[in-house]
């Protein structure tokens, strides 16, 4: 999510809006912001948006955030979401070129974990997400959105929330992929997890999984939830979900990896698809950094031994958030285009690299860079 200050506002109320570069709309069930250099005449908006300076005697009661950033201006698109806030933040949620078919929806900060490699660290939330996540479904059924992403904190904290957007989803995309990313702690409960799975048929369950070890496990989620993880896999097996185990390399587990391949084609060998993952060293994982930091170096020779063996027994394997030349080549098969559009950077020496279309790149978003990019160039 990008977000911008605006410098003047006249905004009574949070909205979620699809931006419009015309100055009219006549569907009256769909909420729309008027993106326009200069203020002209317009019917239908909600609100509207300007790179101009506004004289609030002209515009009454014309909701509205002018002095707009010219690099919002620039970068925002006909059919974007985007949210309005009442001190004039607008945050883009959704933009139509990057991902036009796909959407993420952000419905909880809390969490019942303390990861210690955490990007965004959990605070209680100031109110409920729950319309405006609505309102971005509603807003997204005439485009062609083929996978929903689900994400906090910990989603699966929002139980009535949570269904609410499972059944909405189906309605409005009986097609679509739903991708929930979660410590899985709740779905211990059998009846939680299955009420879930009815929900919507197209659930996949993202489950954080560092490590093999009920010790290692709980020291790096910072919570006690080892047993329940593994109960709630045993639930969905039971359920016939599609189930993805995500481990995210960290000092405390890279010499480790092979074994966490070894736990899990043995005790669930019914999973759809393993990731291994690198950093993004924000939020708690840039307050951790040196009890967590790892180098691609110094865990290649792990991970290639852990992917080789997954893959000779015919699981579903990849790597995500890790570029091309920081690793073995023979793990670059393996390799997956996996950081968000909005967060993905590529440095200088990117540039002439072959690699660079399919790369993952690095984050934007990360606090710290001391990566050894190079070309490929063969």
């Amino acid at each position: 999510m990008t977000n911008y200050k605006a410098l003047k506002f006249n905004i009574k109320k949070m909205h979620i809006l699809q931006v419009k570069k015309t100055p009219y709309n006549f569907n009256i069930k769909k909420e729309t912001a008027f993106l326009t250099k200069n203020i002209s005449f317009n019917i239908g908006h909600d609100i509207i948006l300007t790179t101009s300076n506004i004289d609030s005697r002209k515009v009454k009661n014309q909701e509205y955030v002018s002095e707009i950033d010219t690099d919002f201006y620039n970068k925002i698109s006909d059919g974007d979401i985007i949210e309005v806030l009442n001190d004039g933040t607008i945050n883009i949620l959704w933009e139509k070129k990057l991902t036009p078919n796909d959407i993420t929806l952000f419905i909880t900060n809390q969490c019942n974990a303390n990861c210690i490699m955490c990007p965004q660290p959990p605070k209680k939330d100031e109110y409920s997400l729950l319309d405006m996540n609505m309102n971005i479904l509603n807003n997204l059924k005439n485009e062609p959105i083929t996978k929903i992403g689900i994400t906090g904190g910990e989603p699966i904290l929002k139980e009535n929330d949570l269904l609410q957007l499972l059944k909405k989803s189906y309605e409005l995309y009986p097609l679509a992929k739903i991708d929930i990313l979660t410590n899985a702690k709740k779905l211990s409960n059998f009846t939680y997890a299955k009420n879930l799975a009815i929900s919507n048929p197209n659930i996949k369950f993202c489950i954080s999984f560092p490590s093999d070890n009920e010790d290692d496990f709980n020291k790096i989620l910072k919570s006690n939830i080892y047993s329940d993880a593994i109960f709630a896999i045993q639930n969905l097996a039971l359920l016939r979900q599609d189930i993805e185990l995500r481990v995210v390399i960290v000092n405390q587990n890279y010499k480790r990896l092979l074994n966490i391949s070894e736990f899990i084609y043995r005790n669930f060998p019914f999973v759809s698809h393993i990731a291994f993952m690198g950093m993004e060293v924000i939020g708690y994982a840039y307050d951790n950094y040196e009890l967590i930091k790892v180098s691609p170096s110094e865990f290649s020779d792990n991970l290639l031994d852990a992917v080789r063996f997954l893959n000779q027994r015919q699981m579903n394997v990849s790597i995500y958030n890790l570029p091309y030349c920081l690793l073995d080549n023979r793990l670059w098969r393996f390799l997956r285009n996996s950081i968000s559009s909005w967060k993905q950077n590529f440095e200088t020496e990117c540039n002439l690299c072959t690699k660079k279309n399919s790369c993952s790149g690095i984050f934007s978003t990360t606090q710290v860079k001391n990566y050894n990019l190079k070309s490929i160039t063969s």
